[in-house]
């Protein structure tokens, strides 16, 4: 059975740990200076750190907006038996409710709410990666994460 498990940029995984599990980010957008840039892609952590450090002003942050949940799905449900996409909380972000509109227009797509940010999203994410790996089906990995 062929699958893909995403997240948002916020679970703190590493890029050994994304490679090894083939997990695919979907990455929220940090508002530095100015300029609008994806996190995890055109600014790192430690970018970001350099930049409070010299005095900087401290970056806002965007969700994952509804355009980029669309063409992810799309192209992933197209590719995959099916599609979990575990998001920051609902109760520190809209991306949730931006993913959750993006995943109606496909069967395969399922949504969950990670209730978590950072390393505990990330536990989530893991956990979601090695069911599907050890072959749990998508609605039996998905009511596994919401318990």
């Amino acid at each position: 059975m062929r699958y893909q498990i995403t997240s948002d940029s916020t679970c703190d995984l590493s890029p050994e740990q994304l490679e090894r599990y083939n997990i695919r980010l979907l990455p929220l957008y940090v508002s530095m200076d100015g300029k609008t840039l994806r996190d995890g892609v055109d600014v790192k952590p430690d970018d970001i750190y350099a930049h409070v450090s010299a005095g900087g002003s401290l970056p806002q942050t965007a969700a994952v907006n509804l355009a980029d949940y669309v063409r992810a799905f799309t192209e992933l449900s197209e590719k995959n038996d099916f599609v979990i996409h575990v998001c920051i909380s609902l109760d520190f972000s809209c991306c949730y409710q931006n993913a959750c509109l993006a995943a109606q227009e496909y069967d395969n797509v399922s949504v969950i709410d990670s209730e978590n940010i950072c390393t505990g999203q990330g536990y989530l994410v893991l956990r979601a990666a090695k069911w599907a790996a050890d072959g749990l089906t998508a609605r039996n990995i998905c009511m596994r994460l919401q318990n």
